[in-house]
């Protein structure tokens, strides 16, 4: 897919908590948040990047020779001395040292060693991860306040506002394009006269679903490139413009 290398300055369109109560979305549709249990009650070090949460997969590296493994990046308590020639799994990175989980002379352990005793790591690797990092936490606040913005993922954008009620997608020789479509419903009343069984006129109210509005979500190889809306949503919440990156692959 190719990337194009000049961010993108967006329009943030949000769902508004503050539409009429009227106002619904589809019968069963509801954004579900879900617990992350990827993540631990680690406390994350200042400076450091951790991947734990932030990556699908967990990445390989290997430990080369045998170093000192501490708890802390200031180096307050030491674990244990890794051994040597291992495969370990890379849990965190900061300017200084990588935290790793690794086989020590005392046992599983999971600390900061020397950069030095690791390999195994992708080209240009620590670079791309704070471009990945700086794009996670921008579209980290997108989802918590359940907008969309131009350069999310169809993932990104399905997590932030749930599953569409209608989606198209179509396959040329430039590549895949996909269409979200979410539709906003809003509770009409609807006043009947009938008889009671005693013959006698009476009046009840019912309430139907009419359609209020759409909002139309396309995605250009799997990146958003426009965002339209029909009348009959309120998107009082719009932050207005900001950057997001392209998206950053890792692996």
């Amino acid at each position: 897919m190719k990337i194009r290398s000049a961010r993108w300055l967006v329009l943030l369109f949000a769902f508004s908590p503050l539409l009429s109560e009227a106002q619904l979305r589809r019968p069963g549709f509801a954004t579900i948040k879900h617990e992350d249990r990827t993540r631990s009650d680690l406390v994350q070090e200042e400076g450091a990047i951790y991947l734990e949460g932030m990556v699908e997969k967990e990445l390989p590296i290997r430990v080369t020779q045998s170093a000192a493994v501490y708890s802390t990046l200031q180096g307050d308590r030491w674990l244990g001395n890794t051994l040597p020639n291992q495969n370990a799994i890379l849990l965190a990175v900061s300017d200084k040292a990588y935290r790793i989980r690794a086989k020590a002379k005392q046992g599983q352990v999971a600390g900061w060693v020397s950069k030095s005793a690791v390999e195994g790591l992708p080209e240009g690797f620590e670079a791309s991860l704070r471009e990945f990092h700086e794009r996670y936490l921008i579209v980290s606040e997108l989802i918590e306040n359940q907008q969309v913005a131009l350069g999310m993922t169809v993932a990104e954008v399905v997590a932030s506002i749930g599953p569409p009620d209608k989606r198209q997608s179509r396959v040329t020789n430039e590549g895949r394009f996909d269409s979200l479509e979410y539709i906003s419903y809003e509770r009409v009343a609807q006043t009947m006269t009938s008889l009671d069984a005693f013959g006698r006129p009476a009046v009840s109210t019912q309430y139907i679903e009419v359609e209020s509005g759409r909002v139309q979500v396309e995605f250009d190889n799997d990146t958003v490139t426009a965002i339209s809306e029909s009348e009959g949503l309120n998107f009082a919440n719009a932050r207005g413009l900001v950057t997001v990156p392209p998206p950053v692959y890792l692996f």
